[in-house]
């Protein structure tokens, strides 16, 4: 992760619930709360070889956000945007998928005010590992784990969640996510809603919950979109 992360703890990783197919995926989604904002917008493509779930993967991501931090001029507002290109590889099966992502990360903040000691400020490019899996525990439950790291700023995130579902066309579930870089560390927890309608291409997440960071504790709510095509 790089400072995208520390407002919200998003993942970034939405819709991964289908990654483990063949098909393109599609990506889109936000989140807010008081201290932070993040939108973002991506896709997932089979890579070179991949074949029955299995195989190299490739992920291109695009984001803005924002969120707030004390700093040496007191309160800092940071702005940004970034661009990411990963390769990775993975497999599924009747249990669950997982994969692995390594790839480059640029990021561009701005500052109000500037503050010349923080780490995440103005043009910045690095290296990005990223982990994620999903298993069925049950016939009803499934849980599933992403995680990320940036050497961009120290930058790390990461998301479980615990869904209940006899169908995956409908499954509730919560979600607690940890984030942080150089500036700022955060935490979240919250309930998830998810839908996919049966023979639909089409899937959405919508959740709501509590954020914590100091000085910037509040509400967050966020929707997520996948489309395989």
């Amino acid at each position: 992760m790089s400072a995208r992360h520390v407002m919200l703890g998003l993942l970034a990783c939405a819709g991964s619930a289908i990654v483990e197919a063949d098909d393109r995926l599609l990506l889109a989604g936000g989140e807010y709360s008081d201290a932070a904002y993040y939108a973002y917008t991506g896709v997932v493509l089979p890579g070179p070889g991949r074949e029955d779930g299995q195989g190299f993967l490739q992920r291109y991501w695009l984001d803005r956000f924002g969120y707030e931090y004390d700093g040496g001029p007191g309160r800092v507002e940071a702005r940004a945007w970034g661009a990411e290109a990963a390769l990775g590889y993975g497999a599924s099966s009747a249990a669950g998928w997982w994969s692995a992502y390594l790839g480059v990360r640029y990021t561009d903040t701005d500052l109000t005010p500037d503050d010349p000691s923080a780490e995440a400020r103005g043009s910045q490019v690095g290296g990005k590992i990223q982990l994620e899996a999903e298993r069925a525990l049950s016939a009803a439950w499934r849980a599933s784990a992403i995680v990320s790291y940036a050497n961009q700023q120290n930058g790390y995130w990461g998301r479980a969640r615990l869904m209940h579902g006899q169908a995956r066309a409908r499954a509730f579930g919560v979600e607690f996510v940890a984030s942080g870089n150089d500036e700022v560390d955060s935490t979240a927890t919250g309930l998830v809603f998810t839908a996919s309608p049966v023979d639909s291409r089409w899937s959405a997440s919508f959740k709501a919950g509590y954020r914590f960071q100091d000085e910037g504790d509040g509400a967050y709510g966020g929707l997520e979109f996948g489309y395989r095509f």
